[in-house]
């Protein structure tokens, strides 16, 4: 009789099956392995050894303890150089933005000129009309004096899921400027995806 064809026989209480040996106490001749016993009362060949290798990524290492932010590749590629090669953005407000942007945490920014000025070696009066500019631009926007907001599509310090709420609490805002959204008009050329 083929073997799927047997019907089953019921076993007397005691018998053993002859493929699975019967569980026995720890120590009778066995090893205490919990893993491996369970593997040979219940599997349905031999026992294998699986190892597995951890790696882990070093920590980042960057220059200065502030950590750092991710920034628009596409910004810092095509944007910022255009900008500053064609004079649609200064040396100053260049620097200025820099500034901003290592300053953020989650797109909020708390600082005053004469500490923007103080780490770019400028006079504090100067730093007034860069930020102006830049707020113009909308890459940046002014909250109220001393606190700032950095477009959070161009850089954003904090995880993706912190960067979507920070744009939808902007977009929720519907700002007269279209910030985070719309560049301002100097940058209209960087409304498309590539510059021609």
């Amino acid at each position: 009789m083929p073997e799927a064809a047997r019907p089953l026989q019921r076993r007397s209480r005691g018998a053993t099956d002859p493929v699975k040996p019967a569980l026995r106490p720890v120590g009778a001749g066995r090893s205490n392995d919990l893993a491996r016993m369970i593997a040979e009362e219940f599997g349905s060949g031999p026992v294998h050894e699986v190892r597995t290798t951890i790696y882990r990524r070093a920590p980042h290492d960057f220059l200065g303890e502030e950590g750092y932010s991710l920034v628009s590749n596409y910004f810092l590629r095509r944007v910022l150089p255009y900008c500053l090669t064609h004079h649609i953005i200064t040396a100053l407000q260049g620097a200025v933005l820099s500034n901003l942007i290592g300053r953020q945490k989650k797109g909020a920014i708390g600082t005053t000129h004469a500490e923007i000025a103080k780490e770019i070696g400028v006079q504090r009066t100067s730093i007034g009309a860069a930020i102006d500019a830049l707020c113009d631009m909308n890459l940046i926007r002014k909250v109220k004096r001393g606190v700032y907001e950095l477009n959070p599509r161009v850089a954003f310090n904090g995880n993706g899921d912190e960067q979507a709420d920070f744009l939808a609490q902007l977009r929720a805002a519907k700002l007269k400027s279209n910030f985070p959204d719309e560049l301002g008009e100097v940058l209209t050329l960087f409304a498309k995806t590539d510059i021609s």
